[in-house]
């Protein structure tokens, strides 16, 4: 034995192969074999057994093949090596002049190839002589230096030649070190054929000199076992690997290669060439595949092969060697032959050829994880292998720790709302209840959505029946006389909310796969849009949803292409992965894999199969299963492998569509069989036995044990309780085989069957079923009149159980479809059901906005309906929809006449029905206001509303006429009865009183709403209470806890829907923060999100009111390009739709002028100020009726702007409107004097300023800079000690100035104004020839602060 030291720590030891093949065998820890055996243990150890039964044992062992097979590839991998370079060399061994000392690499064919091998181990720092185990520590191996170089010529024969002289290598690698027997006394230390004897016994002996050498007797096994039965140990760990010789019988088995070995003939060359057969190694149950290899090797004797599966060439060799190394399940051990040739083939679950995909999918889900929300979307033609990607990728979720989410739409239950969407919460909701039971778990999921979601979570168990279970039988009813608008929006948050409140509690990523999105609703594809840009929007929370579908059927139209083009809009990362057909070397891979047969064995027969499927894989599978049940791929018993008939293979004609051969599959199989899978075809691709039950009962007929013979026949399979078609192709072909007609038929027919059953049992799911059922037959096929009556008032009922789970496009397909089964007098038999019908449509028309479905419904129901009331509920849906279109004038128009019909006349002057109110409500108070009966009356209930939208109408086409409605909601109220509307007409009124100045007043009736809104759980009505509610608050109450009222505005808003009330409280809650001297960092952070909201749900007037103050926070910040692409590029922010509208809009244009004058006057731009200040001046004065924080800090800065123009120009006109500013600002203070005493002490500061009343302007700044310190304003704080020190500048004391300067930079640094600060710093350089930086580390305790409490206590 030679060892080589390579360093300190690591050492290679070097074996002959015979050595390493005795060591290796002896060092197999055979106690594993025995602990996996169900024997009772025998009394001996395996170390006690005799030696020849451990080594039998050792050489079936895994720890002993895959040892061996590294060494066996090791050998090929250099062979192959060599003759490379031997064929890049022209076929010369060495170039150089030292051959000698370079003795050849490549060696001449031979038989004695065993005694020239040697194996490297290394040892790894370790004392070989402590023995480390050999199977772990292999490094290669590799050839003695050779005497014989391999000869240019015949280098094709050659070739052929050296694999089989490796071939008698790995013979005696796997026999445990055994000659074959034909070698007889060519045995190891004769005579070699090409002289090197000498130097391989040499090595032999230095080995066998540092080696404790145990040889093996050469003993028969089957005598000995015999000789020691108490060993029945060993007879059942070996029972199964003989037992299949058992099974074959005779001598067919041990002469299989007869055939072969009769046809080899012997052809001259320089060594001895030996009949050799691998039945030897069959016979120690070593793997077939293996023997098969070596045999296949051993064909090469002549250089020609000479059997059907020999090799070509040693890369070849090399390469099954590594596939048996890398994948031994599928190429190294033993099929079960036996269960095979009774189940036939058999397919997994393996992914073929979609590596690069995989890799895709788990690449874009770990960006989820990592935060933020990721879209992969797959598509493919049918049978890609779509589905088998989504099952490796859903491993990869589960693997992680994920939580996933599972769906299928389906062509043929398209009309069930939501369908696969809410399919996939409900069965995992369901599946949390069967794998934890009663558990702490579940509890807590409950606990936390009732706190998150509140009341309002019943409306998800409309979608999600088994969510009702876990929360348990405490819900709320469901309010169906709510306007529905709003809903489908509700559902949407309420979902996101679920999903966050998953993820929260399980501590995992929530991933949601949704299969065939061809078929998918709009109300799922738009809440799935919903929850990608909510999570987005999340920093926290993460949101993976993969989707699949059909190539080319997602077209321009398709909700799927239109949530793929939102998502392009938004931060969502988006992927789409393009399945083509497999190529041949993959199909080949797929072949190979399933049949367990190396790739060069099954490649003639894989390009058979890609030709005729052209590389489907669908088709392959189904045309494989279809070979093996004709026996034409069967397994064999004797070769125990599968073996195939080429030539029938090749004759076999095929149809070129995958479901033309499906098809024929079907009918071959039994009629009864037939019906049963055309019945289920009609239902979709799937079923659940709780389905199929009643099904039967209502058709009379068991189809159940049809199914299963499908089942057996592989077109369904059968997962727990839910028969499904193997994949929907074959659900499609069975449904094809129908004509429509016949189809149209056996739909009806089903739906009638299962509709008494749906009223029976009250079931949802089965109700949905029968109408869509009904629906898919159509109107052509009802004989009998009363069947239409029948199936109109079940698609009513359908229609509104789709409502309650707000999925509006669904409910008014069902509604459309019982319109359509109306015969012609329906009005005249059936005038409650149809008017009923036109109502609730005309409903659901205007929440999927299709206004002129609307229209019509309106029309048809005027000229027919019976009476005024017959008419109102479809008459105030039809005011909405107007409403909702921009038709003001119209709706408005329409709203006049409703409410003049009831009795309530809007003329009449607006001060008189004023003092009226105030008289009225003068004779409650707060508590007996809130005690007033709740309004009940339909027709009362109706004119609130009518009289609600009338008001909107007023406020866009005649602002000044809008109080009237709002009083009149009061009076109604006081007479009739309180409602939600009722509390917000409270609020409009409070507002009003504190436009017209009476803010004590208004905020009283603040709180009342507030109250009543509560009491009367009106939360739809709650958002715009608190939202224009905090508005007065913000008069009254320290404006900085007024943020939090607006936080529950925009929560309530969200969770009831209100999409617009939302986003007026999303711009309210900037306002506000901006305006309360929040740090400006997480004002721009709130923008930032907020935009994005607000463009997620395309409302483009909130974006525009929203804008104007964020370039005023980027201004201040200092990142004025850090504008998000809303509305244009960055370089061209205001786009041509934000001028239009505030040409139109003179609201919108105030504000951006305000903050355009903000900004200019922040930053002491004069000439920029006083040109905005003519054009704010023009619009300064626009009415309102009801009031904002905002305009209190307009007239803050309008007056503090007018004392700067006014000393700078000396005009007494800007002075004027200062004077104003300050007499409106001390109403305020009035009110509340910790927010607006520091502003009414800085605008008289400036008015002092102004008039060089120089001592009283010193008092009124110190004053103002401490009641902004006070009452936490550091923004006004700032402001106020620059305003000082410009005062100070001008007056003369330009030493006292510095300080006032100095702190407003600190405090400007304090409140997050990057830029502002760093303007001031450059003015006080300029000024003072000093330096200041962001961090102010100048000593402020100077006579500023102390004398400001001097001069205000003086």
């Amino acid at each position: 034995m030679s060892t080589v030291a390579t360093s300190s720590s690591t050492a290679e030891t070097t074996f002959l192969l015979s050595e390493w093949i005795r060591r290796a065998i002896d060092e197999v820890d055979l106690s594993a074999l025995v602990n996996a055996s169900s024997t009772v243990a025998a009394p001996d150890r395996p170390s006690q057994w005799p030696a020849n039964i451990r080594n039998s044992m050792a050489l079936c062992s895994d720890e002993y093949l895959m040892s061996a097979l590294r060494v066996a590839h090791s050998l090929a991998d250099g062979l192959c090596e060599a003759e490379d370079n031997f064929a890049e060399k022209g076929g010369r061994e060495n170039n150089n002049d030292d051959d000698e000392l370079h003795p050849s690499l490549l060696p001449a064919p031979g038989t004695n190839w065993a005694d020239k091998v040697q194996v490297h181990l290394s040892s790894e720092g370790a004392e070989f002589n402590e023995i480390s185990k050999l199977h772990f520590n292999l490094k290669s191996a590799d050839f003695l230096p050779m005497g014989e170089a391999a000869d240019s010529r015949g280098q094709s024969e050659d070739g052929m030649r050296r694999i089989y002289s490796l071939g008698i290598v790995l013979y005696e690698i796997f026999s445990g070190g055994e000659r074959p027997p034909e070698m007889g006394e060519q045995t190891r230390g004769g005579k070699s054929d090409d002289g090197t004897a000498e130097l391989s016994q040499e090595l032999s002996q230095e080995t066998a000199e540092n080696l404790d050498l145990f040889p093996i007797d050469d003993v028969d096994i089957a005598a000995e076992l015999n000789s020691i039965s108490e060993l029945n140990l060993f007879d059942d760990i070996i029972e199964d690997r003989f037992s299949l010789c058992n099974d074959i019988g005779g001598d067919d088995f041990f002469n299989a290669e007869n055939d072969r070995k009769s046809k080899r003939q012997t052809q001259s060359c320089s060594y001895k060439v030996y009949d050799v057969s691998v039945e030897p190694l069959k016979a120690k149950c070593l793997p077939g595949s293996l023997c098969d290899l070596v045999a296949n090797m051993l064909d090469c004797a002549n250089g020609n092969p000479s059997g059907e599966d020999s090799y070509h060439n040693m890369s070849e060799v090399r390469d099954d060697l590594q596939l048996m190394l890398d994948k031994p399940a599928i190429y190294l051990y033993d099929q079960d032959i036996g269960r095979l040739s009774i189940t036939g083939l058999q397919f997994g679950g393996t992914v073929f050829g979609r590596n690069a995909e995989l890799s895709t999918v788990k690449d874009a889900y770990r960006r989820s994880v990592s935060g933020g929300s990721e879209l992969v979307i797959i598509s493919g033609a049918s049978g890609s292998g779509k589905s088998l990607l989504v099952y490796e990728s859903r491993k990869h979720v589960l693997a992680g720790g994920g939580i996933i989410l599972s769906g299928k739409f389906d062509q043929l239950q398209q009309g069930t709302p939501f369908s696969a969407f809410a399919s996939a919460f409900d069965v995992y909701c369901g599946t949390l209840l069967e794998d934890s039971g009663p558990s702490s778990i579940v509890g807590e999921l409950a606990s936390n959505l009732r706190s998150s979601l509140g009341r309002d979570v019943h409306h998800l168990t409309k979608l999600i029946p088994n969510l009702a279970i876990i929360l348990g039988p405490a819900t709320s009813p469901i309010n169906r006389n709510e306007d529905c608008d709003n809903a489908q929006k509700r559902l949407q948050y309420l979902l996101c909310q679920f999903v966050d409140v998953i993820s929260s509690t399980f501590s995992a990523p929530v991933t949601l796969f949704l299969d065939d999105l061809q078929w998918a609703d709009a109300a799922s594809i738009e809440a799935v849009n919903h929850l990608l840009t909510a999570a987005s929007l999340a920093h926290d929370e993460r949101f993976f949803f993969l989707g699949c579908c059909r190539k080319g059927e997602i077209n321009e139209g398709h909700p799927v292409r239109k949530l793929l083009k939102n998502v392009e809009r938004s931060s969502v990362g988006c992927t789409n992965i393009k399945l083509d057909l497999m190529d041949e070397h993959t199909i080949n891979t797929m072949v190979s894999e399933t049949l367990r047969l190396l790739p060069r064995l099954t490649r003639s027969l894989s390009s058979v199969i890609y030709h005729k499927t052209k590389g489907n894989p669908l088709f392959v599978s189904h045309l494989m299963l279809s070979l093996s049940k004709e026996g034409l791929l069967r397994p064999s018993l004797s070769r125990r492998r599968w073996e195939w008939e080429m030539e029938k293979i090749e004759d076999r004609e095929l149809p070129d569509d995958v479901a033309m051969f499906l098809n024929n599959s079907i009918m071959e199989l039994p009629d009864g069989v037939q019906s049963s899978l055309c019945i289920l075809s009609c239902f979709g691709a799937s079923a659940n036995v709780s389905f199929i039950e009643p099904l039967e009962r209502a058709l009379q007929k068991n189809i159940r044990d049809d199914l299963d013979v499908a089942v057996a026949k592989g077109l369904l399979d059968k997962i727990g309780v839910e028969y499904r078609f193997s994949h929907d192709r074959i659900q499609e072909a069975t449904y094809n085989m129908m004509e429509d007609g016949t189809r149209r038929l056996f739909h009806f027919t089903y739906g009638l069957s299962l509709a008494s059953l749906s009223i029976e049992e009250e079931c949802d799911g089965i109700l949905f079923i029968a109408v869509n059922q009904l629906n898919l037959g159509g109107p052509a096929i009802v004989q009998d009149p009363s069947q239409s009556f029948t199936v109109a008032g079940m698609n009513l009922r359908a229609g509104k159980k789709a409502m309650e789970m707000s999925d509006f496009k669904t409910a008014l397909s069902y509604l459309n479809h019982g319109i359509s089964f109306l015969c012609d007098r329906h009005w005249e038999d059936h005038y409650d059901l149809s008017l009923e019908l036109f109502e609730v449509a005309a409903k659901c028309a205007l929440s999927n906005g299709d206004h002129k479905r609307v229209s019509l419904l309106f029309e048809q129901v005027s000229e027919v309906a019976h009476s005024f009331e017959d008419k109102l509920e479809i008459t105030y849906t039809y005011v909405r929809s107007l409403l909702t279109s921009s038709c003001l004038g119209e709706a408005l128009t329409k709203g006049l006449y409703v409410l003049n019909e009831l009795g309530i006349v809007l003329s009449g002057d607006l001060d008189s029905l004023l003092v009226e109110t105030k008289s009225m409500l003068a004779e409650h108070s707060d508590e007996q206001l809130l005690s007033l009966p709740v309004m009940t009356d339909r027709t009362k209930l109706m004119a609130m509303k009518i009289l609600s939208r009338t008001q909107t109408c007023l406020l866009h086409t005649n602002p000044k006429s809008q109080p009237k409605a709002t009083l009149h909601m009061v009076q109604y109220s006081l007479q009739h009865g309180m409602s939600g509307l009722s509390s917000f007409a409270l609020i409009l009124y409070g507002s009003f009183l504190a436009c017209l100045g009476d803010i004590p007043a208004g905020y009283r009736y603040v709180k009342i709403a507030i109250r009543l809104a509560e009491k009367l759980n009106a939360r739809s009505n709650m958002c715009e209470v608190l939202a224009l509610g905090s508005q007065v608050m913000g008069y009254v109450e320290p404006l900085q806890s007024v943020n939090e009222v607006i936080v529950r505005s925009l929560e309530y808003g969200l969770a009831v829907g209100s999409i617009g009330n939302a986003m007026l409280s999303c711009s309210m809650n900037i306002v506000c923060a901006f305006w309360s001297g929040k740090h400006l960092s997480l004002v721009k952070s709130n923008v930032d999100d907020t935009l994005r909201l607000m463009s997620s749900h395309s409302t483009l007037v909130w974006i525009l009111q929203t804008l104007p103050l964020y370039r005023t926070v980027l201004a201040m910040i200092g990142n004025v390009d850090d504008v998000p692409i809303i509305l244009g590029s960055r370089s061209d922010i205001e786009t041509e739709k934000e001028r239009k509208m505030s040409e139109t809009n003179l609201h919108l244009l105030k504000v951006v002028h305000f903050n355009k004058l903000f900004v200019g006057f922040m930053f002491r731009r004069y000439d920029e100020v006083k040109q905005f200040a003519v054009a704010y001046d023009a619009i300064a004065s626009l009415p309102f009726n009801t009031i904002l924080i905002s305009h209190c800090m307009h007239v803050f800065y309008w007056g503090l702007i007018n004392f700067w123009i006014a000393r700078k120009t000396m005009d007494v006109i800007w002075f004027d409107r200062g004077e104003k500013a300050i007499e409106k600002m001390r109403s305020y203070a009035e009110c509340s004097s910790w927010n607006f005493q520091n502003k009414l002490l800085l605008l008289q500061a400036e008015q002092c300023f102004y008039l060089e009343d120089i001592e009283s302007a010193k008092r009124c700044y110190d004053a103002a800079i401490l009641s902004a310190q006070e009452h936490k304003f550091v923004h006004e704080e700032a402001l106020a000690c620059e305003l000082a020190g410009h005062f100070m500048l001008e007056s003369g004391e330009g030493r006292a100035a510095l300080p006032y300067f100095l702190l407003a930079q600190k405090k400007y640094h304090e409140w997050g104004a990057c830029a502002k600060e760093e303007s001031l710093g450059k003015f006080i350089k300029e000024q003072f020839g000093r330096e200041t930086t962001t961090e102010t580390n100048i000593d402020l305790s100077i006579p500023a602060e102390p004398d400001l409490r001097k001069r205000r206590a003086s």
